[in-house]
């Protein structure tokens, strides 16, 4: 079964995948609580393996010293067949846990904090409910193919001072703000702009990738049940408006031919999107969690992908960027950029009515 429970994972990602990235995402919980021994996590780890196989086998739990080291290696390190799917480290009174996108999702991985913590967790994530309509594969891969070719995303422009294997991470805390899907993404456009204007360049062709969850995040289980949006965003585009009306991208097929897989390594660097963005929503676990940082996984055209969640009286924003065109220190400008237009989407969403605030 582990062998099996590998195989789907990497399937899932599809034909679409970057094979450059590992395609492991990561959430970071600070305790409210002392963490639980790994004993107790990984007996807990391997009762949801029995009930979830396609989580794989059951890993061992780590003590860290060094959170960054750990977290590097965790987002860095290829899964392996028959590898576990899942990752989990104790670094004092933060909590890591790290898994395949293919095996699990962002409120997968919420799921999977709420049984290591035996709490229960929640999120307020409506999720996108039933939508139709949508391209076929074949349609939608032919017009990946033209647009790379011909017309790809636009990207953020890279700045380093040296390149750096693996991804770079930054993490800021914010008072509580009121921050849907849609005013993620908005403040994501808002911060390249200003980023590109910064380093010389003009913007482009956006593109947003966005991940969302076909189910609500009421009752959030250990599983992959997320959709995947492609935002053409043009200058002053209604990001609210352009979600509702599009279908989210087509399920992959079971297989791709050795040819696909060629094409989409050649064309990884014109492939993809401007940058993801993943909201978690607000999040509750009673008195367990003081704050969640969630680190998507970031390929495409810039490699960055920005990361929203909130619990109690904590907003957490996240970037992780391509260590070839970011170094740690552009991360963090970044997401400065990104914070600072998160605050501008939420003193807008302050001035809307009630109904209009935006949600994931």
């Amino acid at each position: 079964m582990t062998r099996l429970a590998s195989d789907h994972a990497h399937r899932v990602v599809g034909l679409y995948g970057d094979p450059t990235v590992s395609w492991s995402i990561l959430l970071e919980a600070e305790l409210g609580t002392a963490a639980p021994e790994p004993e107790k996590l990984r007996a807990r780890l391997a009762a949801a393996g029995r009930e979830y196989p396609h989580l794989g086998a059951v890993p061992a739990v780590e003590l860290a010293d060094d959170l960054p080291a750990v977290r590097h290696r965790f987002a860095s390190a290829p899964y392996a067949r028959a590898d576990p799917l899942v990752r989990v480290a104790v670094a004092g009174p933060t909590l890591l846990v790290a898994a395949h996108h293919g095996a699990l999702d962002g409120l997968g991985l919420l799921a999977l904090l709420g049984i290591l913590l035996d709490v229960p967790v929640s999120s307020a994530a409506r999720g996108i409910g039933v939508r139709t309509g949508g391209k076929s594969f074949a349609v939608s891969a032919l017009q990946r193919l033209a647009e790379a070719l011909f017309a790809p995303p636009g990207r953020i422009v890279p700045d380093r001072g040296h390149e750096a294997a693996g991804d770079v991470f930054a993490a800021r805390h914010e008072p509580r703000l009121r921050l849907g899907a849609a005013g993620s993404v908005a403040a994501a456009v808002r911060a390249t702009e200003r980023w590109n204007r910064a380093h010389g360049a003009r913007t482009a062709r956006v593109v947003a990738a966005l991940g969302a969850s076909w189910r609500s995040g009421a009752a959030p289980e250990p599983v992959h049940d997320s959709a995947f949006f492609r935002l053409r965003l043009g200058p002053g585009a209604d990001v609210a408006a352009v979600l509702r009306a599009q279908a989210p991208e087509p399920d992959f097929p079971a297989r791709s031919s050795r040819l696909a897989r060629l094409g989409t390594r050649l064309l990884a660097s014109r492939l993809g999107s401007t940058f993801l963005v993943s909201n978690l929503g607000v999040v509750s676990a009673g008195d367990a969690v003081r704050s969640l940082a969630f680190y998507p996984a970031a390929s495409g055209r810039s490699g960055v992908a920005f990361g929203v969640a909130t619990i109690g009286g904590t907003t957490t924003v996240t970037v992780r960027a391509r260590g070839k065109d970011f170094d740690a220190a552009a991360a963090d400008r970044l997401l400065d950029e990104f914070r600072d237009a998160v605050r501008d989407e939420d003193a807008g969403a302050g001035r809307r009515a009630p109904g209009d605030l935006p949600h994931q």
